[in-house]
């Protein structure tokens, strides 16, 4: 285990040996370690469990996994971020780059916008009568911001409490008169977290809710396998869980569009004019 420790940190040295231009000696040293490593099974220790991109694949570049954007938000610099969710093979163009990339002193590397309460201006003013000054029109109270990585997913208050504020209202009418002292109640976010932005109450009757995935989904998946052998012609709208026609055609007068073939088709009256 000590052995281990020694070689960590002596990667780390070697890294910022190479920052200092020394990149020749850096490469026969990176052989010579990479050599070590794969004689012992040696792993990189680090805080929590390493994340292999590959175990994750998301084929066809799809939309990244909401329990993979949970373990993004805990992220906490971009070291981290090619620590966890590179694969082992990358270990030392994650040293390079890092350490190395960022010879631009015009260069701001930006601090992450994490789901936490931050002051927020709000109004105080509890009515629209332009004739009437509310002192202070506004105040500052603490509430939750930040991204989370999707938008599936939102930074929502877990924990708030109300504040009463004591503000002073004149009436305006050529000249300022004295109206009242008020109290004028706000809420403040105490705590924040990163959660659903679409919620179970959202869902039709034709959806149900999918906690997981932070989505309504369909329940009517025979509607939906109908609709997919039409695909030519016709897709399935999740939103409204019913089967749509790709395009809705204005008819010439004697005929009238039909959603069931997605065409124009004569009326009544155009098959039988006598009638």
């Amino acid at each position: 285990m000590f052995n281990k420790i020694i070689l960590y940190y002596l990667l780390l040295a070697i890294t910022i040996t190479a920052t200092l231009g020394r990149n020749d000696r850096f490469k026969v040293l990176k052989n010579k370690i990479v050599n070590r490593i794969n004689k012992h099974e040696f792993k990189l220790p680090f805080c929590g469990n390493l994340i292999k991109t590959r175990d994750h694949q998301i084929k066809n570049y799809k939309e990244i996994p909401l329990n993979i954007i949970t373990q993004l938000n805990k992220v906490t610099s971009i070291s981290e971020l090619f620590w966890k969710f590179l694969p082992h093979d990358d270990i030392f163009n994650v040293l390079y780059y890092t350490t190395n990339n960022n010879q631009n002193s015009s260069i701001i590397i930006p601090k992450a916008a994490t789901c936490t309460t931050d002051y927020q201006v709000v109004s105080l003013r509890d009515d629209d009568d332009p004739s009437l000054y509310y002192s202070p029109p506004c105040t500052r109270v603490k509430r939750c911001g930040g991204c989370c990585g999707s938008n599936l997913v939102s930074c929502q208050p877990t924990k708030v409490e109300m504040l009463n504020f004591q503000v002073t209202i004149l009436q305006y009418n050529e000249t300022f008169a004295f109206k009242e002292k008020k109290i004028v109640t706000v809420e403040q976010h105490v705590a924040c977290k990163c959660d659903c932005t679409i919620k179970e109450q959202d869902c039709n009757f034709s959806q149900v809710y999918n906690a997981k995935e932070c989505r309504c989904v369909c329940n009517n998946f025979e509607d939906q396998d109908k609709c997919d052998e039409k695909r030519d012609i016709k897709m399935w709208d999740s939103e409204s869980c019913s089967c749509q026609c790709m395009e809705v055609q204005e008819c010439t007068s004697g005929f009238k569009f039909n959603y069931n073939t997605c065409s124009c088709e004569p009326t009544e009256d155009t098959v039988n004019p006598h009638n």
